[in-house]
């Protein structure tokens, strides 16, 4: 057999999981340990699902391709609602068997066995172009682009500021030369300036910033539940969520936390867990105030110390646009590496492609209806 009659669709099987494994390489590089540990962690650990929502393509008992979806729970409206909305996750065609309209072939037989399982619709945050185009074509639609914001602050810049803040948190100038001095070599990893500072003032920075390797779960889901109270449509947070994400293999975090007695404020920063050139993602934040804000993304800025910082700014607020602008954040070209970041969105169900698309009153095509944050489950 020739084109596509020689390949067919299938569910994920536990059977194939070490093919599944070896297919991600195409993605995630050699590490095998580290692959089949992600990959369990994402799909087969996921809250949200009972089973992967792996979608293979076959040629005989070879897997060639596949294309999968992460379980995510969205809440939306006044009084809340929630609703599982798969999100698409890795796409992966094998070498010898890419231009064959495999993508097209899988992303089919996945909207068929989605509407079965009876989800509504399926949400992507970012992807090539090669794959948005043919998702275009398939139905998608575009939300809009999510417009990354950058920040890149040179070790000459850096240093200089970063002395006076650790001079607030009573640090000894001697600490902050030892800092200096170890920054004419390659750290070994992105938070090591940050550490390092975090060792030598027992994790507290000034009167109100601690930073913290582990998040505190219970109070950052309480400062979340009180301030959050627009009908918008956003990822739920909850105690079940962040013990789950927070496991990502693949990545490290850091949490800087404001407090006053009570946590007010605390910002959420991801790199990943090897060498890379991969910015570190201010992934999500929350703040009592402005000030709490302001003075959070000041000692990111501060601390990360000539490591490139990336968000999201699409659905920010103007007062938090304007927070993060003041931190030195600037709009990334859309032809930089870190873009196209666009937010799509597909009902499961072809007769559902001319209605008006909403959740409650929110409408899917309108981006203000949405509060998009790198740490929603795509963003790893």
């Amino acid at each position: 057999m020739t084109g596509l009659e020689q390949y067919r669709v299938i569910q994920y099987r536990p059977e194939y999981r070490a093919q599944v494994i070896e297919n991600h390489k195409y993605l995630w590089g050699p590490n095998a340990e580290l692959r089949a540990t992600y990959v369990d962690w994402k799909y087969v650990r996921n809250p949200y699902v009972p089973a992967p929502l792996i979608y293979l393509a076959m040629q005989g008992e070879q897997v060639v391709g596949l294309r999968s979806f992460v379980g995510a729970n969205w809440e939306f409206g006044s009084p809340k609602q929630t609703l599982v909305l798969p999100l698409e996750a890795d796409v992966i065609i094998a070498p010898d068997h890419r231009k064959q309209g495999l993508v097209s072939l899988i992303m089919k037989a996945a909207l068929k066995d989605l509407a079965e399982k009876g989800y509504n619709a399926i949400l992507s945050l970012g992807t090539v172009p090669i794959v948005l185009n043919s998702d275009i074509r398939m139905g998608w639609r575009s939300i809009g682009s999510l417009r990354p914001l950058g920040c890149t602050v040179t070790q000459r810049e850096s240093f200089p500021r970063l002395r006076a803040f650790v001079k607030k948190s009573k640090l000894a100038v001697s600490v902050y030369r030892k800092l200096r001095n170890q920054a004419k070599e390659s750290p070994p990893d992105k938070f090591h300036f940050l550490d390092r500072i975090s060792d030598r003032c027992d994790a507290k920075i000034g009167d109100y910033i601690s930073i913290g390797k582990a998040p505190r779960i219970r109070d950052m889901v309480r400062l979340k539940g009180r301030l959050q109270k627009d009908p918008r449509i956003r990822h739920v947070q909850d105690d079940e969520y962040y013990a789950w994400r927070f496991q990502n293999p693949r990545s490290n975090y850091r949490f800087l936390f404001w407090d006053d007695g009570d946590l007010q404020g605390y910002v959420v920063l991801q790199a990943t867990a090897f060498r890379s050139k991969q910015p570190i993602g201010v992934i999500d934040w929350c703040a009592s105030s402005d000030e709490a804000h302001a003075e959070l993304l000041q000692a990111v800025h501060h601390l990360t110390c000539g490591e490139t910082l990336f968000t999201w700014s699409a659905t920010l607020t103007e007062r938090e646009r304007r927070i993060f602008e003041i931190a030195g954040f600037q709009t990334l070209p859309e032809l930089s590496a870190n873009n196209p970041w666009i937010a799509a969105v597909r009902p499961v169900r072809d007769e559902m492609l001319n209605e008006d698309w909403r959740f409650g009153d929110q409408r899917l095509l309108d981006i203000s209806s949405w509060d998009f944050r790198m740490l929603d489950p795509r963003s790893f």
